[in-house]
């Protein structure tokens, strides 16, 4: 198996040597083995691998199906949950035509106005949708994770434009699905109508919930709904201690709730003192569930 030093890959993949490892620095692509010596060293699969997560298709043979390349992104959109329950051959025909972005930390995928390409899947990273009002403050509508859809209901407007914004919080993989593709499967296949409207009135049933929280509850109420969500896929620490780790930041889970960061900081504080959670940063503990859930 050729191996290739870190100047032979860039050379191979089009950039110099300090822009390949500038994007291993920021997260834009994943890290590959090194030798004894500690210097990376590149594969052809770590090649092909890179140049989707760059978002750039990987060369065939002339004539020759990718039938690997079709069966790794088939298997990506199998995961998500408005595909799980498609036909075979209907994946087929949205995985024949869907290609691999990658996006740095900080980046923005769109912005109001900007016009909706295709569907975006994410595979890797962390996204951020969220809207601006007038006055400047950011509202996040949801924090999007691998497997997940985001700016989907831009297809169906009349202007095909996006409403809100979206920001990588890390580096990020995306797999679009071109607009027009989609909308020729679409009119072909009840199957994909009908598990995209099934995804689309979930979101509308979770904003609304979002909606209904903001109204009727405190600062804390959410936030203690929100510490029980991520309870669901915490570690469980003797009776009744739970441990999680939070997936954002204060500031960006402050925007999440509808909050300030200095309301949200003083609110875990409190919990704190109560006794109801232990710990710093992204690592808590849980230590009355049950207390939580009752606020």
């Amino acid at each position: 198996m050729r191996v290739y030093s870190c100047s032979e890959a860039a050379g191979l993949l089009g950039v110099s040597r300090n822009t390949l490892l500038r994007w291993f620095r920021e997260g834009r692509i994943s890290g590959v083995s090194r030798d004894r010596r500690g210097w990376r060293s590149f594969t052809e699969a770590d090649l092909d691998r890179i140049r989707r997560e760059l978002g750039s298709p990987t060369p065939n043979a002339p004539g020759v199906v990718d039938s690997q390349r079709w069966s790794r992104v088939r298997e990506w959109l199998r995961q998500v949950p408005a595909f799980r329950s498609l036909p075979e051959a209907v994946l087929l025909e949205l995985a024949a035509s869907a290609r691999f972005k990658g996006f740095l930390p900080g980046q923005s995928l769109f912005s109001p106005g900007d016009r909706c390409l295709g569907l975006p899947v994410l595979v890797k990273g962390r996204v951020r949708v969220y809207r601006v009002t007038e006055g400047g403050r950011e509202q996040t509508l949801a924090v999007v994770t691998p497997c997940q859809t985001l700016g989907e209901t831009s297809l169906f407007r009349p202007d095909a434009q996006y409403s809100s914004n979206a920001t990588c919080l890390e580096g990020s993989t995306l797999l679009v699905v071109p607009q027009s593709r989609l909308r020729e499967v679409l009119a072909q296949s009840p199957e994909l109508s009908w598990s995209l409207l099934s995804s689309f009135s979930q979101r509308v049933e979770a904003l609304e919930a979002r909606i209904e929280e903001m109204a009727l509850l405190s600062l804390d109420q959410r936030l203690a709904r929100h510490l029980m969500e991520l309870a669901r896929d915490g570690t469980p620490l003797g009776s009744r201690a739970v441990q999680i780790e939070l997936t954002m930041s204060t500031t960006e889970l402050a925007s999440l709730l509808g909050g300030a960061r200095e309301s949200l900081s003083r609110a875990l504080m409190r919990f704190r003192r109560e006794g109801l959670i232990q710990g710093q940063g992204r690592q808590l503990v849980l230590l009355d569930p049950e207390a939580l859930a009752r606020l």
